[in-house]
């Protein structure tokens, strides 16, 4: 192993490390530009470099474009990929208190401590974990799928039945589209454009970003005129004890991420939004998440770059992507002459030690780029709300239009900002309508699966061990959030 690590001390893997990192951080910042298309948009160029160049190059951009996104999520409220949505809650609103050089300071460090953890459980456990997901079929993804449900109640804010309606509808929206069992068209009303349902980022970019948009631009002309306070928005700097007090939550996270980003389809976007619920529902003070609380940054941040070691895992040891990055990694490995999959462990070790030095460096480099880049992305909040947000708005649809190249998607987002406008006006909580449409599709999926596969019989999520013990996981937690919003509710009525 010293070996390949002294390979990876050479000018050249340095330099493209460096450079993978820094086109991921600017590719995720840009909402549209996802990880995936940040490392297509690498690979031609890797194709010509040495095999621990190129996996230099294409692990750092992973890396970098996993933090990237929480730039414009923190900074403009504009998640620039799926996987940086939850932390839009919070690190907006410490933006807007002229803490973003602490809310940026913030997502740096907790993603660089999960890819810390993805690494470290990919060393440990890459072929023992490999085994465990074998025992993941459609029962399980299901009963994993209603435990994410019901972390939705954590996420629901002072109302259960708001956050109940608001992610009813996200499970609506999930619906639309082709069905993926038997193919049938479902309330696309003849229009072709809703074939693959809603692209979760219009969704995403309009219930956060243009949302946020049109309550700025409501606002008197003298408010949107004046000059932002630049001391105020260059914030204080994280200090160590913020950083060391989250340690748990990012440990938990980041663990949470790695975990998720094992099972093969379920993707950053989920482990996102779990761990910060995760994180809300462990904390002492859960009325301080949403108004721009630290953790609230630390969790999910964590969790998505902890998505990247874990995610190596089933395409290491099966062959299999865990996500659409790792499928186009492994076009990348083999194009180099690396084949994954169960052998590689035993007649192609070197090359396994050379991805996972190479993910451990990507992790460090993001250190390095983030650490002085931080105080740089800050200064974006300088600029007048009268210039930033008409800015704001020809992202919010250059970003729609990039994902698919589809002027439809830019309607959608425009539709979507108004219904999360009206939302914010009528205290609606957003976040329990976007997990529930991320993940109804394979909360659908799975069950119908299971059906098939049982002839009809729900006894197939009750004689699996796995399934049933998620399944009774979430029953008590799902007694638990029910009788702490009522005692909740009760507290609130006794003292007004």
């Amino acid at each position: 192993m010293f070996e390949i690590f002294m390979e990876f001390m050479n000018p050249g893997a340095i330099l493209f490390l460096f450079v993978g990192c820094f086109a991921g951080i600017i590719g995720g910042c840009l909402p549209g530009i996802s990880p995936s298309m940040t490392i297509a948009l690498l690979l031609p160029i890797s194709l010509y470099m040495p095999k621990v160049t190129a996996i230099a190059l294409l692990l750092g951009a992973y890396q970098g474009a996993m933090f990237g996104g929480s730039i414009s999520a923190i900074l403009i409220n504009t998640p620039g990929t799926a996987s940086s949505a939850a932390t839009v809650i919070d690190g907006y609103q410490m933006a807007q208190q002229g803490k973003a050089r602490k809310a940026l300071s913030m997502a740096l460090y907790a993603s660089c401590t999960g890819g810390f953890i993805g690494c470290i459980i990919l060393l440990a456990g890459a072929q023992s974990l490999a085994k465990v997901t074998l025992q993941f079929g459609p029962p399980e993804y299901f009963s994993m799928m209603v435990l994410s449900l019901m972390l939705i109640a954590g996420l629901s804010g002072k109302s259960l039945l708001k956050g109940l309606i608001t992610a009813g509808l996200g499970l609506a929206m999930s619906t639309v589209g082709i069905e993926q069992i038997y193919g049938v068209h479902r309330f696309t009303f003849g229009n072709m454009n809703l074939w693959d349902g809603f692209s979760s980022l219009s969704l995403f970019i309009g219930l956060f970003a243009f949302s946020e948009v049109l309550n700025i631009l409501l606002k008197p002309k003298s408010e949107l005129d004046a000059k932002p306070d630049v001391h105020s928005n260059k914030g204080e700097p994280l200090t160590f004890q913020e950083y060391w007090g989250q340690r748990y939550n990012m440990i938990i996270s980041g663990v949470l991420g790695s975990l998720i980003g094992i099972l093969p389809g379920i993707g950053g976007s989920t482990a996102n939004f779990l761990a910060y619920a995760e994180a809300q529902r462990r904390s002492k003070t859960p009325e301080k998440f949403g108004t721009g609380y630290l953790a609230g940054i630390a969790a999910p941040e964590a969790a998505n770059n902890g998505v990247c070691g874990g995610a190596l895992v089933p395409m290491l040891t099966l062959g299999i992507p865990g996500d659409v990055v790792t499928a186009i990694l492994i076009g990348a490995l083999i194009a180099q002459g690396i084949m994954p999959g169960p052998l590689m462990f035993s007649e192609n070790i070197g090359d396994v030690y050379m991805i996972y030095i190479g993910l451990i460096l990507a992790v460090f480099a993001l250190v390095v780029l983030g650490t002085f880049g931080v105080p740089i992305f800050a200064k974006i909040l300088n600029v007048r709300k009268s210039l930033l947000f008409p800015m704001i708005l020809c992202i919010c649809i250059i970003g729609t239009y990039a994902s698919r190249s589809n002027y439809f998607d830019c309607q959608v987002m425009l539709l979507f900002g108004i219904v999360g406008y009206l939302f914010k006006k009528g205290g609606f909580p957003i976040p329990p309508m976007v997990i529930a449409f991320v993940i109804g599709s394979m909360l659908e999926n799975s069950m119908r699966q299971s059906m098939i596969l049982s002839d009809g019989s729900i006894a197939i999520f009750f004689t699996r061990p796995i399934s049933l013990l998620l399944l009774i996981i979430s029953t008590v937690l799902c007694i638990y959030m029910v009788r702490k919003n009522l005692k909740d509710n009760k507290a609130t009525t006794a003292t007004t």
